[in-house]
Protein backbone atom coordinates (compact mmCIF):
# COMPACT_ATOMS: atom_id res chain seq x y z
CA UNK A 1 0.00 0.00 0.00
CA UNK A 2 2.78 2.29 0.78
CA UNK A 3 4.58 1.87 -2.71
CA UNK A 4 0.76 2.50 -4.14
CA UNK A 5 0.68 6.34 -2.46
CA UNK A 6 4.08 6.95 -3.40
CA UNK A 7 3.13 6.52 -7.09
CA UNK A 8 0.26 8.13 -7.03
CA UNK A 9 1.35 11.23 -4.92
CA UNK A 10 4.09 11.59 -6.90
CA UNK A 11 2.58 11.38 -10.14
CA UNK A 12 0.44 13.95 -9.62
CA UNK A 13 3.52 16.13 -8.77
CA UNK A 14 4.80 15.35 -12.27
CA UNK A 15 1.60 16.13 -13.95
CA UNK A 16 1.20 19.28 -11.88
CA UNK A 17 4.69 20.09 -12.90
CA UNK A 18 3.70 19.02 -16.74
CA UNK A 19 0.86 21.32 -16.27
CA UNK A 20 3.00 24.72 -16.35
CA UNK A 21 4.93 23.59 -19.42
CA UNK A 22 1.48 22.98 -21.12
CA UNK A 23 0.23 26.43 -19.74
CA UNK A 24 3.15 28.11 -21.17
CA UNK A 25 3.28 26.52 -24.50
CA UNK A 26 -0.48 27.88 -24.83
CA UNK A 27 0.08 31.18 -23.75
CA UNK A 28 3.47 32.28 -25.46
CA UNK A 29 3.73 29.90 -28.20
CA UNK A 30 0.20 30.28 -29.18
CA UNK A 31 -0.31 26.30 -29.08
CA UNK A 32 -4.24 26.12 -29.23
CA UNK A 33 -4.44 22.46 -28.28
CA UNK A 34 -2.40 22.88 -24.84
CA UNK A 35 -5.60 24.62 -23.39
CA UNK A 36 -6.79 21.53 -23.03
CA UNK A 37 -4.38 19.28 -22.23
CA UNK A 38 -3.53 21.77 -19.51
CA UNK A 39 -7.05 21.17 -18.06
CA UNK A 40 -7.19 17.60 -18.38
CA UNK A 41 -3.53 17.33 -16.62
CA UNK A 42 -4.58 19.09 -13.32
CA UNK A 43 -7.71 17.21 -13.51
CA UNK A 44 -5.48 13.90 -13.52
CA UNK A 45 -3.74 14.96 -10.71
CA UNK A 46 -6.63 16.04 -8.69
CA UNK A 47 -7.71 12.72 -8.75
CA UNK A 48 -4.17 10.87 -8.27
CA UNK A 49 -3.98 13.16 -5.18
CA UNK A 50 -7.59 12.52 -4.10
CA UNK A 51 -6.72 8.49 -5.04
CA UNK A 52 -3.39 9.20 -2.50
CA UNK A 53 -6.18 10.67 0.50
CA UNK A 54 -8.38 7.38 -0.27
CA UNK A 55 -4.97 4.74 0.21
CA UNK A 56 -4.11 6.32 3.21
CA UNK A 57 -7.83 5.79 4.89
CA UNK A 58 -7.98 2.66 3.70
CA UNK A 59 -4.14 1.94 5.07
CA UNK A 60 -5.00 3.58 8.93
CA UNK A 61 -8.61 2.80 9.05
CA UNK A 62 -8.42 6.93 9.80
CA UNK A 63 -9.62 10.28 8.14
CA UNK A 64 -5.90 11.36 6.64
CA UNK A 65 -6.68 15.48 7.32
CA UNK A 66 -4.49 16.00 10.67
CA UNK A 67 -0.84 16.48 8.89
CA UNK A 68 0.11 19.34 6.81
CA UNK A 69 0.87 16.71 3.28
CA UNK A 70 -2.76 15.64 3.79
CA UNK A 71 -3.95 18.98 4.49
CA UNK A 72 -2.21 20.72 1.27
CA UNK A 73 -3.15 17.25 -0.98
CA UNK A 74 -7.13 17.61 0.34
CA UNK A 75 -6.76 21.77 -0.56
CA UNK A 76 -4.88 20.86 -3.96
CA UNK A 77 -7.78 18.53 -4.75
CA UNK A 78 -10.54 20.84 -4.17
CA UNK A 79 -8.88 23.65 -5.70
CA UNK A 80 -8.75 21.62 -8.88
CA UNK A 81 -12.00 21.13 -8.72
CA UNK A 82 -13.57 24.32 -8.16
CA UNK A 83 -10.93 25.28 -11.55
CA UNK A 84 -12.65 22.74 -13.72
CA UNK A 85 -15.80 24.13 -12.42
CA UNK A 86 -15.01 27.41 -13.40
CA UNK A 87 -13.21 26.92 -16.62
CA UNK A 88 -16.51 25.33 -18.13
CA UNK A 89 -17.66 28.80 -19.42
CA UNK A 90 -15.70 29.29 -22.51
CA UNK A 91 -15.00 32.72 -21.90
CA UNK A 92 -13.16 31.84 -18.69
CA UNK A 93 -11.28 28.71 -20.16
CA UNK A 94 -7.93 30.02 -20.65
CA UNK A 95 -7.58 30.89 -17.05
CA UNK A 96 -6.99 27.51 -16.26
CA UNK A 97 -3.38 28.46 -17.64
CA UNK A 98 -2.69 30.91 -15.24
CA UNK A 99 -4.58 28.87 -11.67
CA UNK A 100 -2.31 25.68 -13.09
CA UNK A 101 1.30 26.90 -11.99
CA UNK A 102 0.18 28.01 -8.80
CA UNK A 103 -1.05 24.70 -7.80
CA UNK A 104 2.05 23.53 -9.49
CA UNK A 105 4.23 25.17 -6.83
CA UNK A 106 1.59 24.73 -3.99
CA UNK A 107 1.91 20.33 -5.29
CA UNK A 108 6.29 21.37 -5.32
CA UNK A 109 5.63 22.66 -1.49
CA UNK A 110 3.87 19.54 -0.48
CA UNK A 111 6.30 17.29 -2.38
CA UNK A 112 8.76 18.90 -0.15
CA UNK A 113 6.51 18.59 3.18
CA UNK A 114 6.20 15.03 1.99
CA UNK A 115 9.74 13.77 2.93
CA UNK A 116 9.14 11.68 5.80
CA UNK A 117 5.62 12.60 6.52
CA UNK A 118 3.40 10.84 3.65
CA UNK A 119 3.12 7.82 5.71
CA UNK A 120 2.74 9.21 9.24
CA UNK A 121 -0.57 7.73 11.07
CA UNK A 122 -2.96 10.46 10.63
CA UNK A 123 -4.45 11.38 14.33
CA UNK A 124 -7.77 10.11 15.57
CA UNK A 125 -10.95 12.35 13.45
CA UNK A 126 -13.50 9.59 13.15
CA UNK A 127 -16.39 11.62 14.53
CA UNK A 128 -18.63 12.62 11.81
CA UNK A 129 -19.41 15.71 13.07
CA UNK A 130 -15.85 17.24 12.97
CA UNK A 131 -14.93 15.87 9.67
CA UNK A 132 -17.34 17.67 8.21
CA UNK A 133 -16.10 20.57 9.98
CA UNK A 134 -12.45 20.24 8.83
CA UNK A 135 -14.27 19.41 5.37
CA UNK A 136 -16.37 22.49 4.94
CA UNK A 137 -12.84 24.37 6.23
CA UNK A 138 -10.59 23.31 3.37
CA UNK A 139 -13.22 23.95 1.43
CA UNK A 140 -13.96 27.21 2.04
CA UNK A 141 -9.78 27.97 1.71
CA UNK A 142 -9.65 26.58 -1.59
CA UNK A 143 -12.21 28.86 -2.78
CA UNK A 144 -10.95 31.69 -1.22
CA UNK A 145 -6.94 30.53 -2.95
CA UNK A 146 -8.60 30.43 -6.70
CA UNK A 147 -10.65 33.60 -5.51
CA UNK A 148 -6.96 35.39 -4.91
CA UNK A 149 -5.39 34.15 -7.83
CA UNK A 150 -8.66 35.04 -9.92
CA UNK A 151 -7.80 38.72 -8.41
CA UNK A 152 -3.94 38.67 -9.51
CA UNK A 153 -5.36 37.63 -12.99
CA UNK A 154 -7.82 40.79 -12.17
CA UNK A 155 -4.87 42.57 -11.53
CA UNK A 156 -2.74 41.75 -14.46
CA UNK A 157 -5.58 42.20 -17.05
CA UNK A 158 -6.52 45.91 -15.24
CA UNK A 159 -2.52 46.94 -15.64
CA UNK A 160 -2.72 45.58 -19.31
CA UNK A 161 -5.81 47.54 -20.49
CA UNK A 162 -3.82 50.70 -19.37
CA UNK A 163 -0.50 50.07 -20.84
CA UNK A 164 0.02 50.80 -24.69
CA UNK A 165 1.90 47.57 -24.57
CA UNK A 166 0.89 44.14 -24.53
CA UNK A 167 1.98 40.32 -24.65
CA UNK A 168 0.72 36.98 -25.77
CA UNK A 169 0.33 35.99 -22.41
CA UNK A 170 -1.89 38.58 -21.15
CA UNK A 171 -4.21 39.04 -24.49
CA UNK A 172 -5.69 35.38 -23.72
CA UNK A 173 -7.33 37.11 -20.34
CA UNK A 174 -11.12 37.38 -20.32
CA UNK A 175 -12.57 40.16 -19.60
CA UNK A 176 -12.52 42.77 -16.33
CA UNK A 177 -16.24 42.07 -15.96
CA UNK A 178 -15.98 38.38 -15.89
CA UNK A 179 -13.46 38.29 -13.94
CA UNK A 180 -14.68 40.75 -11.74
CA UNK A 181 -18.37 38.22 -11.71
CA UNK A 182 -16.47 35.55 -11.08
CA UNK A 183 -14.42 36.85 -8.25
CA UNK A 184 -17.40 37.77 -6.54
CA UNK A 185 -19.02 34.35 -7.07
CA UNK A 186 -15.60 32.85 -5.52
CA UNK A 187 -16.25 34.50 -2.48
CA UNK A 188 -20.24 34.61 -2.26
CA UNK A 189 -19.63 30.57 -2.41
CA UNK A 190 -16.74 30.85 0.17
CA UNK A 191 -17.90 33.24 2.68
CA UNK A 192 -20.84 31.12 3.83
CA UNK A 193 -18.52 27.78 3.92
CA UNK A 194 -17.06 29.55 6.20
CA UNK A 195 -19.43 30.55 8.19
CA UNK A 196 -20.84 27.33 8.85
CA UNK A 197 -17.45 26.02 9.95
CA UNK A 198 -17.15 28.89 12.26
CA UNK A 199 -20.82 27.44 13.70
CA UNK A 200 -20.02 24.05 13.30
CA UNK A 201 -16.50 24.93 15.23
CA UNK A 202 -17.71 26.45 18.07
CA UNK A 203 -20.47 23.87 18.65
CA UNK A 204 -17.50 21.22 18.57
CA UNK A 205 -16.24 23.27 21.28
CA UNK A 206 -19.11 22.85 23.87
CA UNK A 207 -19.29 19.36 22.56
CA UNK A 208 -15.68 18.48 23.26
CA UNK A 209 -14.98 21.02 26.35
CA UNK A 210 -13.27 18.24 28.50
CA UNK A 211 -10.60 17.99 25.70
CA UNK A 212 -10.23 21.44 25.26
CA UNK A 213 -7.42 23.44 27.02
CA UNK A 214 -9.22 26.25 29.31
CA UNK A 215 -8.31 29.61 27.14
CA UNK A 216 -8.89 27.55 23.44
CA UNK A 217 -10.30 30.76 22.23
CA UNK A 218 -6.92 32.42 22.41
CA UNK A 219 -5.19 29.51 20.75
CA UNK A 220 -3.49 30.27 17.34
CA UNK A 221 -6.06 28.30 15.11
CA UNK A 222 -8.33 29.94 16.89
CA UNK A 223 -7.31 33.63 16.41
CA UNK A 224 -6.13 32.53 12.45
CA UNK A 225 -10.01 31.61 12.02
CA UNK A 226 -11.49 34.31 13.49
CA UNK A 227 -9.09 36.79 11.08
CA UNK A 228 -9.92 34.72 8.39
CA UNK A 229 -13.86 35.18 8.92
CA UNK A 230 -13.22 38.94 9.36
CA UNK A 231 -11.61 39.49 6.06
CA UNK A 232 -14.20 36.78 3.88
CA UNK A 233 -16.87 39.24 5.68
CA UNK A 234 -15.09 42.60 4.58
CA UNK A 235 -14.58 40.97 1.50
CA UNK A 236 -18.13 40.15 0.79
CA UNK A 237 -19.75 42.93 2.00
CA UNK A 238 -17.93 45.34 0.84
CA UNK A 239 -18.29 44.18 -2.70
CA UNK A 240 -22.35 43.88 -2.19
CA UNK A 241 -22.46 47.34 -1.19
CA UNK A 242 -20.66 48.37 -3.62
CA UNK A 243 -17.85 49.62 -1.47
CA UNK A 244 -15.30 47.57 -2.68
CA UNK A 245 -15.20 46.16 -6.22
CA UNK A 246 -12.40 45.79 -9.22
CA UNK A 247 -9.02 46.23 -8.77
CA UNK A 248 -9.54 47.68 -4.82
CA UNK A 249 -10.74 44.23 -4.13
CA UNK A 250 -8.73 42.48 -6.02
CA UNK A 251 -5.54 43.31 -4.25
CA UNK A 252 -7.47 43.51 -0.91
CA UNK A 253 -7.26 39.54 -1.95
CA UNK A 254 -4.26 38.49 -2.99
CA UNK A 255 -2.85 40.45 0.29
CA UNK A 256 -4.75 39.22 2.68
CA UNK A 257 -5.36 35.51 1.67
CA UNK A 258 -1.40 35.60 0.56
CA UNK A 259 -0.75 36.43 4.33
CA UNK A 260 -3.25 34.15 5.47
CA UNK A 261 -1.92 31.20 3.70
CA UNK A 262 1.59 31.89 4.46
CA UNK A 263 0.56 31.85 8.46
CA UNK A 264 -1.12 28.32 7.99
CA UNK A 265 1.88 27.06 6.53
CA UNK A 266 4.35 28.49 8.83
CA UNK A 267 1.72 27.15 11.87
CA UNK A 268 1.56 23.99 10.18
CA UNK A 269 4.85 23.47 9.41
CA UNK A 270 6.11 24.76 13.17
CA UNK A 271 3.67 22.16 14.20
CA UNK A 272 1.81 25.44 16.62
CA UNK A 273 -1.77 25.14 14.62
CA UNK A 274 -2.83 23.16 17.29
CA UNK A 275 -0.82 25.00 20.63
CA UNK A 276 -3.16 26.03 23.14
CA UNK A 277 -6.44 24.62 21.73
CA UNK A 278 -6.50 20.97 23.11
CA UNK A 279 -6.09 20.13 26.80
CA UNK A 280 -2.82 18.42 28.06
CA UNK A 281 -4.63 17.16 30.47
CA UNK A 282 -4.15 13.00 30.31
Amino acid sequence: MSLAIDIVFYAAFALFAASTLTSYLYLRADKGGMLGVTQRAIAVAAGLLFAAFCLRWASYGRIPLTNMVDIVNVLLVMSTAIVIALVRRESLRPLVCYYAPPLAALSLLNVMLSFGKLHDEPKELNDVFLAIHVGLAFLAYALFLIASLTSAVYIVQARRLKSPLSSATTAKLPPLEHLDATLFRLIAWGYPFFAITLILGFVGAYLYSNELDARWWLSAKILYAVFMAALYSFSFHSRRLGLLRGQKLAYVMVIGFGLMLAIYLLLGVTDLKDLGFWSTRA
